[in-house]
């Protein structure tokens, strides 16, 4: 009996063992992966994106011809259902904020959202048990929207704590790769199609699990208290604005048409998308030591914006082209948007939840207006005249907030120059210190920086961070980025490998 009972607790004992070597197994191929495609687990934005485009267009879940208002009924519950998700969880508390870094919570909101969209595609094809399809449908968009939302704060947690350019190239490739499978999609027979589309949550969970381990500053990200610009308010005015110009031109074009136009539309602009994002990725690679100039980009898209505004206004274009180049112009002013949210987080090291949050709250209300506006269109009356005045109006609104409201020059002073090697090791000559220290006050001196730029300069120059600095010299945050941009001013220079790459040379 004794041997027995040793036995058993051997038993009891190498159970949770085999257990924990399985999970470390897990964990090991997991960082093997992440090592190896460290770009992979950003890809859950890109199966986030690709949900919204397929939902919103109603490709393979929508198959009426005579009903387009579902699409539009569809997108309005499930954005205020976001809406009031990112408000709740943005204004919540900091240790609350912990649980979206975590694989567990990323997972619970794939499910939701796949339940969600398994009962919108069942409602749609009528085969639920219940007598009130259309509340069950609605269920459905609410349960998508929360569920979306919290694989999106994911994102948004890894996305803050990337620098500008490779957060701007990660999320370019991440819109690539959600033009592809749309497009992968689109070639798969529908049903195959369709249940692709109700994992598509799930799938961008465990892309994002891929990454298992919390990344550096991703903490930090979701828990600071730091305080953002003042223009923040202005620059959500502003998305909100443009997010229902463009909305409500895609909508009024295509609300005229069956959902098989408007799904040709939006392949036509996904076709557009794919080579286009190689083009911004191409452009950012070649542009590694410049500053992304977010300003004139915004100016340009807002630009694009106005003209389809009163084009459409003056001429009554409904075409799948102008609706496909009105995706195209939303796909890009949304990825401009992300990038500037994310430049905000990592330039005052901000609470991403917060930020990006209310950023994509802005988008989303605005085109909740826009549905507003069409379902209006569709059902209460507004004719073709007064939709068209309202186009006009919104065109002369947009063109106003981008001279005088949010112009490029409040934009620059928003989005300050920031220091993109933060954390790389900058090249120094280590056997002859004094020439690199005099290569320094000599370079100091060329581009006559005062006593305390020189001390903050000299910092840089070692490859150490704004916190570092700010910690050694005993100066607030934002007094040593206000040094580092007159520095990088007075010198014509962009980054600390610019910098050191100056330095060694006059060591020489």
């Amino acid at each position: 009996m004794a041997s027995k009972g040793k036995g058993d607790a051997a038993q009891h004992c190498e159970a949770p063992a085999a257990e924990q070597s399985i999970s470390a197994k897990v964990r090991q191929a997991l960082a093997s992966i992440d090592r190896q495609a460290p770009g992979l687990t950003y890809m859950g934005i890109g199966c986030w994106n690709a949900w919204n485009t397929i939902a919103f267009s109603g490709a393979f879940w929508l198959h009426e011809t005579d009903n387009s208002s579902v699409t539009a009924t569809l997108m309005m519950t499930h954005l205020l259902a976001c809406i009031a998700t990112l408000l709740v969880c943005a204004l919540a508390s900091r240790r609350t904020l912990l649980v979206f870094a975590k694989n567990r919570t990323t997972f619970a909101g794939a499910l939701v959202a796949s339940v969600g969209t398994l009962v919108i595609c069942c409602a749609r094809q009528e085969i639920l048990p219940f007598d009130d399809l259309s509340t069950v449908f609605r269920l459905g968009c609410v349960l998508s929207g929360v569920g979306t939302t919290l694989v999106f704060f994911r994102g948004a947690a890894l996305f803050g704590t990337l620098p500008p350019h490779r957060a701007l190239y990660r999320l370019a490739e991440a819109v690539m790769f959600s033009a592809m499978i749309f497009l992968m999609l689109s070639a798969c027979p529908n049903e195959l199609a369709t249940a692709c589309f109700v994992l598509l949550p799930i799938a961008g969970a465990c892309l994002f699990a891929v990454r298992s381990r919390s990344v550096g500053g991703e903490r930090q990200v979701l828990t600071q208290t730091t305080p953002v610009s003042g223009k923040f308010a202005t620059l959500l005015v502003s998305i909100a604005l443009c997010s229902m110009a463009l909305e409500l031109i895609r909508a009024y074009i295509l609300v005229t048409m069956p959902p098989t136009y408007s799904v040709g539309s939006i392949t036509t602009a996904q076709l557009i998308i794919a080579p286009l994002m190689v083009v911004i990725l191409a452009a950012i690679l070649l542009a590694r030591s410049q500053r992304d100039n977010f300003a004139r980009i915004y100016s340009t898209a807002t630009g694009v914006l106005v003209l389809l505004l009163v084009a459409i206004a003056m001429f009554s274009w409904h075409s799948t082209i102008v609706a496909s180049i009105a995706s195209v112009t939303c796909t890009c002013f949304n990825l401009i948007v992300w990038a500037m949210l994310f430049y905000l987080v990592f330039q005052a090291k901000a609470n991403a939840i917060l930020v990006v949050g209310l950023g994509n709250a802005a988008l989303s209300a605005g085109t909740v207006v826009a549905n507003l506006l069409t379902l209006g269109y569709l059902n209460a009356g507004i004719d073709a005249d007064t939709m068209r005045v309202i186009l006009a109006v919104l065109g002369i609104a947009v063109l106003f907030d981008a001279l005088f409201v949010f112009s490029e020059k409040q934009i620059d002073a928003m989005l300050l120059p920031v220091d993109e090697t933060a954390g790389e090791d900058v090249a120094l000559p280590q056997k002859q210190p004094g020439k690199w220290k005099l290569a320094c006050e000599r370079l100091a001196a060329e581009g006559g920086l005062s006593e305390r730029e020189t001390e903050v300069f000299m910092q840089l120059a070692r490859g150490r961070t704004a916190q570092e600095i700010a910690d050694r010299e005993v100066l607030s945050i934002y007094t040593v980025r206000a040094h580092t941009r007159s520095i990088y001013a007075k010198l014509d220079m962009h980054s600390k490998k610019e910098l050191g790459d100056r330095i060694a040379e006059l060591a020489k």
